[in-house]
């Protein structure tokens, strides 16, 4: 199943109505998570260089798709180590992907990396998330906005209730 992945509505780096925000839009496809990336300075660090925490926020959230769309669970970082290879330059087109990698006991292990056009990896986050209990999985499904997904891509996330 690929396509276009639901927007959480509130969130800085999704939502396409938080001005202040990314607006990231998050793709499936083959197994694999990615959002093109064409960021502008007003999320610098150094002069015309995205900033560290951003990078990290953004691999962050894509590996959190990449394990729902693996294992149909919701999950939490429980720990990352990021590495940065190269500086990230603002309004300069990357990509950001992510796969889950394993589940190990109880830990699911992910990894996520920016690349530019020619698959170079400026940045990578390797993180280990754990399933989120005593989640209200209903208020949770309801904070997305499915208005750009495929019916197939919305009912996934829709039996996630059914799972909870």
């Amino acid at each position: 199943m690929n396509g276009r992945l639901p927007a959480y509505k509130k969130s800085f780096f999704l939502s396409p109505e938080r001005p202040d925000g990314l607006q990231l839009q998050i793709f499936h496809e083959d197994g694999i998570i990615y959002s093109d990336l064409f960021i502008d300075n007003r999320f610098e660090g150094y002069a015309e260089v995205l900033h560290g925490g951003m990078i990290f926020g953004i691999l962050d959230v894509i590996v959190w798709y990449a394990i729902v769309m693996k294992t149909k669970m919701v999950a939490m970082t429980r720990k990352a180590e990021m590495e940065f290879f190269k500086p990230i330059m603002c309004s300069t087109p990357y990509r950001a992907k992510a796969e889950m990698l394993r589940t190990e006991d109880r830990d699911i292990i992910s990894t996520a990396w920016i690349e530019d056009s020619a698959g170079e990896v400026y940045a990578r986050l390797n993180a280990v998330f754990r399933e989120a209990k005593g989640l209200a999985m209903d208020a949770f499904i309801d904070r997305f906005d499915f208005s750009a997904t495929t019916p197939a891509i919305k009912e996934y996330f829709l039996s996630l209730l059914k799972t909870a």
